[in-house]
């Protein structure tokens, strides 16, 4: 599964692999994680550091830091017409339930508009579009439990 990730300003693409390793901006890591109650020691390659939980914000050796975390969702399918045209699927980037739909068959949207609310894990996960565009397809309902990769939406652009 991976992730936007939106670190002091900067853009990353962060993938967990399943042994552990982490893979940021297609660059693979092996970290050594050790938990204590909030407070994390990670160490990768030679460089050690801290992440603390608290207080609704995070710490990276002891200094406030700015993290934004997104589903990264890739266009998935492409067609083209006489014009250059655009069929792309949203897909849920993890299993859970959807919470809220923000739009309908018809909208016009704007890229990186909220269009989903997925709760997973407790946490409520927003699901942008790709492109602008319009919906053309809602294939879930408020409500519904949907497992990962399975298509939430299409939009026609």
């Amino acid at each position: 599964m991976k992730k936007k990730v939106r670190f002091q300003g900067r853009e990353y693409i962060i993938e967990q692999l399943a042994n552990g390793d982490i893979i940021v901006n297609k660059e693979r890591f092996s970290p050594v994680v050790s938990n204590i109650g909030n407070l994390y020691k990670v160490t990768v390659s030679d460089h050690y550091f801290t992440i603390e939980f608290k207080n609704q914000k995070i710490y990276v050796d002891g200094e406030e830091v700015s993290v934004e975390v997104k589903p990264h969702i890739p266009v998935v399918s492409r067609k083209m017409s006489e014009r250059e045209h655009r069929t792309v699927k949203i897909e849920a980037p993890i299993p859970g339930k959807i919470v809220q739909i923000l739009v309908k068959k018809g909208d016009k949207i704007a890229k990186d508009q909220e269009l989903i609310i997925l709760e997973a894990m407790k946490m409520r996960n927003r699901i942008l579009a790709t492109q602008s565009g319009e919906i053309s397809e809602i294939k879930v309902k408020e409500g519904d439990m949907v497992k990962q990769d399975q298509i939430l939406l299409i939009i026609e652009g």
